[in-house]
């Protein structure tokens, strides 16, 4: 048995010693974005006030009158006509910061109550060294109170007499009086400018009232009443422009959700942001980013309020919840729901946006199988026909029988459009530059958006046998001309090719793919490094050497002569090597350039040496 004198198995319950400069230094520095969070916690531990005293009183007052700090006054304060506080309901609420069950005994911890009365107190010690509270409740046996709260931690408590009760009104009226580094924060100006931010669309009455009067709430532009024209004047005030158009957010999948998304008249880049104004109980929570939105979504500007959604404990955030995945879907949903219903109604309007927001609506096909279906055959391609929208692609290539392709790259698309005839005929692909973001995606995705039409890799060889041949009574001539190509770029690794095409003052073009391209990138490299460097590069194109390769998967690197050119015609009539070698060689210089390739070390030394020869060849010998 346990000696008596043992304390071992006593258990003593102890209170938690909360130190109140602490808890506000962790309130400003960990909680709140900063100081000026005081006037929105008073604004909405008034707006709970007022709800409590309706749900009671349908006909009692909504209204909240604030009195900055101006010349003559030194004292802030604002006054509510809400419920109210007995003395007991004061102990219990502002001296236990975080106890929720005498505050649903109060009615302000109810559903549509934003606030915690308590916390949102003391956050007004971030400016204020006391707190003064004078408060009537609606309960007409209740004595009024006047507290005093002090940044030590204590406070005292006063019930009023009859006599000065009854002199009193229903409500609350908190003074502050700031200290001097956060007195700028009480006055009028920043008064009306951090009320107008927070609390313009609460569904109270809030006055400043200063040297001027300034009414703080307007009538939300997002509520059903506001019609079309307000909305967009609306928006032109909110992005300095008039919006392309304005999107009801509203929908009765989410009766909680009231919202307006202004589309934007300019061109949004993917990853910039936009300043997004997210009301939870009309209470300004977010104005921002926010994960509401989806992220395809970023061809918009939101004003959103939610009755639904859950702030952090800062309240200047969203919790991400199940409300708040939720709501994204709606939200995504009515903006989806925006751009299908004006391509089916008013197709030249979607044409207009599309224009102007054509990376946005690129990467929204890609996500959403649906809007591509109708979305996808508004978009334009860049094509060897010229620029045409999806639905134009696939009228030509089911209506003429000819192949749809996309090039790997904007260069491969660049070289196949040089050999691609301007009036091409039935055998010619239609061949779509996959060289811009998501294009090569897209045009992937024509196969289950349009029925009937398939889509494979161009090949720049096929594109070089689409070519005409040159005569065959011309076969020798023309045989001898890509001999001297060869010959005269055998440094460089490359073939020749004579074929007809157009235009005929092109004489010629240069055909090259990704693995020739990289060999000649390593040639360059070698001339310019160490010995051992250049010996393991040799290693690199000896594994990739081209003789152990069959033909179709060869380095490709041709320099194709025109023989609709005059100039190519009257070189293979050329007598002179020395002068056809100097050609070939300026010809080479000069299709890279068209191509809008870079000279490397070799090309440019290639082009001073052949002008050289031809000025020297024009000159004639020196004197």
């Amino acid at each position: 048995m346990a000696n008596s004198g043992d304390r071992s198995g006593q258990h003593h319950q102890r209170n938690f010693q909360v130190d109140l400069g602490g808890v506000v230094d962790l309130l400003s520095r960990h909680i709140y974005s900063g100081p000026r969070v005081y006037l929105r916690e008073l604004l909405q531990n008034g707006v709970d006030a007022v709800a409590a005293r309706r749900e009671i009183d349908p006909t009692a007052p909504q209204e909240i009158r604030i009195r900055p700090i101006v010349a003559d006054r030194t004292t802030f304060s604002l006054t509510d006509t809400g419920i109210g506080l007995t003395a007991e309901e004061a102990r219990d609420l502002l001296t236990t910061v975080g106890r929720t069950s005498k505050r649903d005994e109060f009615g302000l911890q109810r559903e549509g109550r934003l606030g915690q009365f308590g916390v949102g107190l003391l956050s007004c010690f971030m400016v204020a060294d006391g707190i003064t509270m004078v408060s009537r409740a609606a309960d007409p046996a209740a004595r009024a109170i006047h507290w005093t709260g002090f940044s030590d931690g204590t406070f005292e408590l006063t019930e009023l007499t009859a006599e000065q009760t009854d002199a009193l009104p229903v409500g609350t009226t908190t003074h502050l009086t700031p200290r001097p580094d956060e007195r700028a924060l009480l006055s009028e100006n920043a008064v009306v400018r951090i009320a107008t931010e927070y609390g313009r669309y609460l569904p109270v009455d809030i006055t400043v009232e200063g040297v001027r009067h300034t009414r703080i709430t307007t009538d939300p532009v997002f509520v059903d009443e506001v019609d079309k024209a307000t909305r967009l004047t609306a928006g032109r005030e909110r992005l300095g422009r008039s919006p392309f158009d304005v999107i009801d957010l509203s929908g009765p999948d989410a009766p909680d959700v009231q919202g307006v998304a202004y589309v934007l008249p300019a061109p949004q880049a993917p990853h910039m942001t936009r300043n997004h104004s997210v009301y939870v109980h009309r209470m300004l929570v977010e104005n921002g980013p926010t994960p509401l939105l989806p992220s395809w979504a970023f061809f918009v500007e939101c004003e959103i309020s939610s009755t639904r959604l859950s702030p952090t404990a800062s309240r200047e955030s969203l919790v991400e919840d199940a409300a708040l995945i939720a709501t994204r879907e709606h939200l995504g949903n009515r903006i989806r729901s925006w751009l299908l219903d004006t391509a089916r109604s008013t197709p030249h309007r979607l044409r207009e946006f599309t224009a102007v927001h054509d990376l946005a609506l690129r990467q929204l096909c890609l996500s959403d199988a649906e809007l591509a279906s109708t979305m996808l055959q508004f978009l334009t391609f860049e094509t060897t026909d010229g620029r045409l929208t999806a639905s134009e692609i696939v009228e030509l290539v089911t209506g003429s029988g000819r192949e749809l392709q996309i090039s790997r790259s904007l260069d491969d698309f660049r070289q196949i459009a040089a050999l691609t005839p301007p009036h091409p005929g039935s055998a010619t692909p239609v061949v779509v530059n996959g060289g811009y973001v998501h294009d090569a995606e897209l045009v992937w995705m024509f196969p289950q958006v349009f029925d009937g039409v398939q889509v494979s890799t161009a090949d720049l060889r096929a594109s070089l046998d689409l070519l005409d041949l040159p005569p065959l009574s011309e076969s020798r001539r023309t045989g001898a001309l890509e001999r001297s190509v060869a010959e005269a770029l055998s440094d460089h690794q490359i073939s020749g090719a004579v074929r007809v095409f157009e235009p005929t003052d092109v004489p010629a073009v240069f055909v090259t793919d990704r693995a020739a391209t990289a060999s000649r990138d390593r040639n360059e490299v070698k001339g310019q490094t160490t010995e051992q460097w250049a010996s393991i590069l040799d290693t690199v194109d000896l594994a990739f050497g081209a003789s152990a390769q069959p033909e179709s998967t060869r380095p490709l690197s041709v320099l194709c002569l025109n023989w609709s050119c005059p100039l190519v015609r009257q070189l293979a009539s050329a007598a002179d090597a020395a002068v056809v070698s100097r050609t070939i060689r300026l010809l080479y210089v000069q299709a890279l350039l068209a191509g809008r390739r870079p000279l490397g070390t070799r090309e440019r030394a290639l082009l001073t040496g052949s002008l050289s020869d031809l000025v020297a060849l024009s000159l004639g010998p020196e004197l």
